[in-house]
């Protein structure tokens, strides 16, 4: 079926090219589009009887043949097999043969344009709502989301992983930028990791915004290999980008977030990647958000729940040993509890550390080294007066 609206389309760009009047008629036989207004929305017998017959062309000598119908050829127009319409051309039918054919051929051409444009519209359409549901509703329908996931023809069952990218200028080490590019445009980012190795049909991806781009990848997780080897497997898709980003005299930020395998808990998926961007301080430029799982749980605690555990404690120590604390505390997580790393970091002797992290061990009754429990208590006291500085 052609629309009204691309009938007259069709008609404004052919008559361009010849005098000769043409019509265009739906599948009742109503003409929806002329060169002569004024036959737009009356009855054509002709197109009908081809609509609904099996002659796909109809000449007309004479209008006594039909009435209302004036002398031309009158052609169907196809679409995959299909009778989309008819279309006229009026004239002597001798002198007109060509132009005719010429006219069906040339409005085939344009009907299958103008579908295949209205396909891509319709699946952006679809592609922008799926987006939507994915990563603005926490409690977005189910099955909404899995109907549009089957009209774009997404399977579910397959891992994915969130990656949040974030487009900037390049910096100088002292952190102004060097002038040499600015921020590209997201689309052509997005199409240069679309064109780059390991970009499966599977994957979808979406323009988030002017420095944003957003793609769900679908990763390796079966196997002997487990979960063991995908971030070489991300680092090796996204190199694509990396390489047209230099070429362009830009960079990025790459936030990968948590794998997924239901579509209803994608939009936390992509909660950890914006999570990620707001909390990882001077980010490398490819960040993980499995790294950072107990930052996550210690950034969802909120202050007053620590303060009803551990305010006592805060009054007991005073203020200089707290200080005193929290530094030893924030040199041993940084070093994975390394006593010698540690110490380093606080510019001490290592044998200085050693007796305050003893000190704090018998004041607080704790072994953080031996007890994982202690550590853990340890560590959120931390947290606490970290919080309350």
């Amino acid at each position: 079926m052609i629309e009204r609206e691309l009938a007259a389309k069709l008609i404004e760009q052919i008559t361009q090219h010849t005098e000769y009047n043409i019509n265009i008629m739906d599948e009742s036989g109503i003409i929806i589009a002329s060169r002569d207004s004024k036959r737009v929305g009356t009855y054509h017998a002709v197109a009908e009887r081809i609509i609904h017959g099996p002659q796909d062309t109809i000449v007309i000598h004479d209008e006594k043949e039909f009435p209302g119908v004036k002398p031309g050829i009158n052609m169907a127009i196809m679409h995959e097999g299909r009778k989309e319409g008819v279309v006229g051309v009026t004239g002597d039918p001798e002198r007109i043969r060509d132009v005719a054919m010429i006219t069906r051929m040339a409005m085939e051409a344009m009907l299958r344009y103008e579908k295949q444009q209205e396909s891509i519209r319709l699946r952006k359409s679809k592609k922008e709502h799926f987006l939507t549901l994915l990563t603005q509703q926490e409690f977005a329908d189910s099955k909404e989301i899995r109907t549009v996931a089957r009209q774009l023809e997404y399977d579910e069952s397959l891992v994915r992983v969130p990656i949040l990218c974030r487009l900037r200028n390049r910096q100088k080490p002292s952190g102004n930028a060097d002038g040499s590019g600015s921020v590209p445009d997201p689309s052509a980012a997005l199409e240069a990791l679309r064109r780059g190795k390991g970009h499966w049909l599977q994957d979808f991806s979406f323009v988030m915004d002017d420095t944003h781009i957003l793609v769900f990848k679908t990763v390796k997780t079966g196997g002997k290999h487990g979960f063991t080897t995908y971030r070489e497997e991300i680092r090796e898709y996204l190199e694509s980008i990396r390489k047209w980003l230099r070429g362009y005299g830009t960079e990025a930020i790459f936030f990968v977030g948590s794998f997924q395998n239901n579509f209803t808990r994608y939009y936390y998926a992509f909660r950890h990647c914006k999570w990620l961007e707001s909390h990882v301080q001077d980010p490398d430029e490819i960040e993980y958000f499995m790294d950072y799982v107990k930052e996550y749980f210690r950034s969802l605690i909120q202050e007053k729940e620590l303060q009803q555990i551990f305010v006592v404690y805060k009054q007991m120590m005073g203020p200089s040993t707290c200080e005193q604390y929290t530094e030893m505390m924030k040199a041993l997580e940084e070093t994975n509890y390394n006593l010698s790393e540690a110490a380093k970091k606080l510019y001490i002797h290592k044998n200085t550390l050693i007796y305050r992290f003893n000190k704090m061990k018998d004041l607080l009754g704790t072994d953080p080294i031996n007890s994982s429990m202690d550590r853990a208590f340890m560590e959120y006291l931390y947290m606490y007066l970290a919080f309350d500085k």
